[in-house]
């Protein structure tokens, strides 16, 4: 019921929001100035959509959750046939995670109010001064009504959270995966280590052996069978948190840029601010999914140093299929998240700002030679 309704509300001001940019774009606006220019109107626009989209999927992760992966993971935990040592720290890590991006978020959010109304305005005009900045592209100075203000309010701390929500889910979810890699190769290492020290074997010795390594095995294929499971459900929250973040992150350099320091120094920090906050969000996403990759190729190195004296069937089945199977979680598929992936959305970023302050750079001299031209 709550999802619904606040499905709809969000759904409203997506559609508001759409026939604003169309205005615009139609040149019928009243005002395309300032928080009602073209860039405004779609930032505004893509955010909510963003918040639709990530409710609908975050919902649709949930409905999965609770039918499926929930089951599918506990299976892999109860019937794993070896004894996984135990990672106490994790529910410790996983509240600080919670904790952390949860303070920057609303500290973020904190300093972009401050930066919306400034700091010399009047107490009881902060709410309409902060509606009329943030949401400009939506509702003029005679437009404006307490009564829409107020839930508009809260419906765009919800959209704010959802932003969010979707980071946090991707490495909550992404360092529980990690762990159970962890706990894995933990597993796999002692029982090298203490093959190693068996001098002697007889056939009931190495028949315990392979069996052991068997289990191991089989550990390790259910465990791939569940990243495959999460990474079907979790797919399109990723690629829609890489996506909005990326753009959110050359907007915020483009405003900073152009706009930011030009200003005045509240909005100065809060492009800063908001810019450090959105990289780290970030690179949190992107190496708390890259772990899932990378712990799940440690095993092979113990593999290649294994005692050959030991060395049976099932190792060298372990060792073909942790070679060849390539584990990590993506963007429905699109690509996949591991380390190389922040160079790349690095360089894609540096291109594009440089693409748009150089168009900038010509809009700005083309209007100044219109008003030379004009003059004379």
């Amino acid at each position: 019921m709550w999802s619904t309704l606040i499905l709809g509300s969000l759904v409203i001001i997506e559609f508001l929001a759409v026939w604003k940019v169309i205005r615009a774009l139609a040149g019928v606006a009243r005002d395309m100035s300032g928080h009602r220019s073209i860039t405004a109107r779609l930032a505004g626009t893509i955010f909510y959509s963003i918040s639709i989209i990530s409710l609908i999927l975050a919902s649709k992760l949930c409905y999965h959750w609770r039918t499926n992966i929930s089951i599918v993971w506990a299976k892999a935990e109860k019937s794993v046939g070896v004894k996984l040592p135990d990672d106490s720290n994790l529910k410790k890590r996983m509240h600080f995670v919670v904790g952390f991006m949860t303070f920057f978020s609303i500290f973020e959010h904190i300093v972009s109010i401050v930066a919306s109304v400034g700091l010399d305005c009047p107490p009881s005009l902060i709410l309409k001064r902060y509606i009329l900045v943030s949401h400009g592209f939506i509702f003029m100075g005679q437009d404006y009504s307490e009564w829409f203000a107020i839930p508009l309010v809260v419906v765009s701390t919800i959209a704010t959270l959802l932003w969010n929500f979707q980071d946090q889910l991707i490495v909550l979810i992404s360092m529980g995966l990690t762990s159970r890699y962890c706990r894995l190769n933990e597993c796999l290492a002692k029982t090298c280590a203490f093959d190693k020290t068996l001098m002697e074997s007889d056939e009931e010795t190495e028949a315990v052996r392979v069996y052991t390594w068997r289990k191991i095995r089989e550990a390790y294929v259910k465990q791939a069978m569940l990243v495959r499971r999460i990474d079907a459900a979790l797919g399109g929250i990723i690629i829609l948190s890489c996506s909005c973040n990326f753009y959110f992150i050359c907007l915020q350099m483009f405003l900073g840029i152009t706009q930011g320091f030009s200003t005045d120094f509240i909005t100065g920090i809060y492009y800063t601010i908001s810019l450090a906050w959105l990289c780290i969000r970030v690179v949190s996403v992107v190496l708390a999914a890259a772990g899932v990759n990378t712990h799940s190729k440690i095993a092979v190195k113990y593999l290649y140093t294994y005692d050959t004296h030991s060395y049976n069937v099932e190792v060298d089945r372990l060792q073909d299929q942790l070679t060849k199977d390539y584990i990590a979680l993506s963007g429905m598929g699109f690509f996949y998240l591991n380390k190389t992936i922040l160079l790349q959305m690095l360089s894609a970023i540096i291109t594009y700002e440089l693409v748009l302050i150089e168009f900038d750079e010509q809009g700005v001299n083309e209007v100044h030679l219109g008003n030379i031209t004009t003059n004379i």
